[in-house]
């Protein structure tokens, strides 16, 4: 039998530092390599998948899309991010572990289907849509056909269009809808739903309604039809329908499973921190009761966020606040058994608003957007009122920046309390903003990159020295390995 290195040189450019470093010590004796052992239950890799897979997509995002997104502004060493600047080998550790967690399903999905074990076949699916879906969002063109050909000793796969990734991703959600059923088995190491078939199709739906609305600009997809057919049989094509659908990560305090931010310094996890002035200036204007489960107060008792996108020197200045400081993370967010949106009813309401606002759907744009902000509340454990009362979620929806009615009733609108509903929602407000334009975010004196916000991130450095070869000839297809390239859903 070939070694594991042997097998996992199809990712020689990035797999051998993900196997090395991407798998959580407390999980190993569910991290079993699929490529070597072909006898294990495939319900048993899908917990280090989710656990690994989602550990680095919300260490990232606070460590990244929270800085180019204005959730956080970063005073020390990492302010370069808030200028758009980023060492060579910054995106490797994404690139190599999401391109594992991907193979470990590719591979879980294989010894399923052998099986006849369909639950599992259907999460496999789902879970790799979202660390796939992860890489090409922040890259563009990435390697899929070939990605997962360890067996055929393909070792330096070529890289597919977006477009082609897209359609593979969009048909297997589609084909886990059908997948899951409550007459089979789901034995399975399920760390979200605790093997539920019913709720992983409620997820593989809400998560192809995402991935729809993501390449919504580009009319080859026919997204318009696509969400008018889900949205028309709820009962073929059941969304999210309520907090308790909604896909977290609900650790439970206990090694292993818990909050790794919890084993975090507090000076690493917030420390030199503070809260972005674009976030905390809209929740002021609208006396969002959610500030308090996102941000600490100021010594005068205040939510008071610092501008991005300046030199050090002057973001300390603004940290400081002459004296009076400025607010930081909020510590609950640290706590070992605090939970974390993988994708949330927030989102799915917010994402139907946007399909209803431009006619794809035949319903009300308000009542999803109404429903999203209050789900956003309830995700968050902020006291909202019941039907028919005054406050405080009646009076949130009915405040001038939030009211969302009339000429009110716009694109924007959505995509503002969709932006703060993301918070720590891995990179999704980075892909909105870059689809939508929204929220509208000031560009400091101090950033680089032309003073333009990030399109994608560059390949990583692993990937140029070792798949050369393909690595330049997708960097001349999608038009430059830079940070101001479009990705092709931009375009």
């Amino acid at each position: 039998m070939k070694s594991l290195l042997q097998h996992c040189q199809l990712f020689s450019f990035f797999i051998v530092i993900g196997v090395i470093t991407s798998c959580t010590k407390d999980f190993e004796k569910l991290n079993t390599d699929p490529v070597k052992v072909t006898s294990v239950a495939p319900g048993s890799l899908l917990a280090p998948a989710q656990f690994d897979g989602m550990w680095l997509i919300t260490k990232r995002a606070h460590r990244l899309s929270n800085e180019l997104m204005q959730y956080t502004v970063e005073t020390g060493a990492l302010n370069d991010f808030a200028r758009y600047e980023f060492k060579e080998n910054e995106f490797d550790a994404i690139w190599s572990t999401l391109y594992v967690k991907a193979n470990d399903m590719n591979e879980m999905y294989k010894i399923a289907e052998k099986l006849n074990d369909v639950n599992n076949m259907g999460a496999a699916l789902v879970m790799k849509a979202w660390f796939v879906s992860n890489l090409t969002d922040m890259f563009g063109d990435i390697p899929y056909t070939d990605a997962f050909k360890g067996r055929e000793e393909v070792y330096y796969p070529k890289y597919d269009t977006q477009q082609s990734i897209y359609t593979n991703l969009l048909a297997d959600l589609k084909r886990a809808n059908t997948l899951f059923t409550e007459n089979k088995p789901f034995d399975s190491s399920d760390l979200i739903y605790g093997s539920d078939p019913v709720k992983w199709k409620k997820f593989a739906n809400s998560m192809r309604l995402r991935l729809l609305m993501r390449v919504s600009k580009r009319t080859e997809m026919n997204v318009p039809t696509e969400i008018a057919e889900m949205v028309a049989d709820p009962v073929k094509f059941p969304l999210f329908t309520s907090n308790a659908d909604e896909a977290m990560m609900r650790y439970d305090g206990i090694k292993p499973f818990i909050n790794l931010f919890f084993e975090m310094s507090a000076s690493e996890f917030s420390g030199s921190r503070r809260m972005g002035k674009s976030l905390m200036d809209l929740m002021n204007t609208t006396v969002d009761g959610r500030r308090f489960r996102y941000a600490t107060k100021n010594t005068p008792g205040a939510y008071v966020g610092i501008p991005s996108g300046y030199t050090e020197q002057e973001t300390q200045a603004f940290a400081d606040n002459t004296g009076l400081k400025t607010s930081t993370l909020a510590t609950t967010l640290k706590a070992d058994d605090y939970p974390f949106p993988i994708l949330t009813w927030a989102e799915v309401n917010f994402l139907l608003a946007e399909a209803a606002l431009n006619g794809w759907i035949s319903a009300n744009a308000q009542t999803y957007f109404n429903k999203g902000v209050e789900a956003s509340w309830r995700q968050w454990n902020c006291t909202w009122d019941p039907s028919g009362s005054t406050t405080p979620g009646a009076t949130y929806l009915a405040r001038p920046t939030v009211r969302f009615t009339g000429t009110t009733a716009t694109l924007e609108r959505i995509m503002s309390q969709k932006y703060i509903a993301m918070f720590f929602c891995g990179f999704e407000s980075w892909y909105d903003y870059r689809r939508t334009g929204y929220p509208v975010l000031p560009v400091g004196p101090a950033a680089k990159n032309n003073g333009i916000l990030p399109t994608r991130f560059e390949y990583p450095l692993i990937t140029k020295a070792t798949n050369k070869a393909n690595y330049e000839a997708a960097a001349a297809r999608i038009g430059g390995d830079n940070l101001r390239t479009k990705v092709w859903w931009q375009q």
